[in-house]
């Protein structure tokens, strides 16, 4: 997109003569169905406070996006501590489990062994 003051000669005469920022789009807007074919818009005139406007707008509309994209990460960061928190004492749980289990398995190899 380009954006171009139009020239005081230009607007001699011009109805809307306050609408002189000139957007421009350089590259084709969609292609057709024939893949040979383009379409181009037609140059946007607009007043320079609309500009400003257009400007501002997306300017907090970004600012929300990536408020909302910071929110996101620090809930995923925040969940994924706490299923690594909740992963990490599953695992320290289970080891008295494993010992109990080694004992209860040594206690019937002696078991076993005992002549008689």
């Amino acid at each position: 997109m380009l954006l171009r003051l139009m020239p005081a000669d230009e607007l001699v005469d011009d109805p809307s003569a306050e609408a002189c920022v000139e957007l421009i789009i350089l590259g084709p807007l969609r292609s057709t169905s024939d893949p040979a074919t383009a379409i181009f818009a037609e140059p946007l005139r607009i007043t320079p406070v609309d500009l400003f406007r257009l400007h501002m707008e997306s300017a907090h509309a970004l600012g929300e996006i990536r408020a909302e994209a910071t929110g996101a990460e620090i809930e995923y960061k925040r969940r994924l501590n706490r299923w690594h928190e909740e992963g990490r004492v599953a695992v320290e749980s289970m080891e008295p489990e494993v010992v109990l289990l080694a004992r209860v398995l040594e206690a019937l190899r002696r078991e076993a062994l005992a002549p008689g």
